[in-house]
């Protein structure tokens, strides 16, 4: 099953240098406003089209503005093989020290 991890989990995650692929899942001008450090940007409409692949021994964790559709990618993905996580609250509120701008 594809992990649901809060925002917490997610920072010590990084802080311990794990190997993520972080996917945002919004729109392009929302994530140019402000994402997580490193992430991918992959609007969750156009993610079909893409070939993850590349990604395939890492553990990609999804995010989006609420949480729903990083849970969809998360599933979707996890049934295909790969290693998922959604940031279940998504990001939205995120203020954190891994927020690029």
């Amino acid at each position: 099953m594809f992990a649901v991890i809060s925002l917490q989990q997610l920072e010590w995650m990084l802080d311990r240098g794990e190997r993520l692929v972080l996917i945002d899942l919004r729109e392009r001008e929302v994530y140019e406003e402000g994402h997580l450090a490193g992430a991918v940007s992959l609007p969750y409409d156009r993610l079909e089209e893409e070939d993850l692949e590349e990604y395939r021994n890492c553990r990609i964790v999804f995010y989006c503005e609420h949480g729903g559709k990083s849970m969809r990618a998360a599933r979707d993905f996890y049934r295909r093989g790969f290693w998922t996580a959604s940031l279940g609250s998504g990001i939205r509120y995120y203020r954190g020290k891994y927020l690029a701008t």
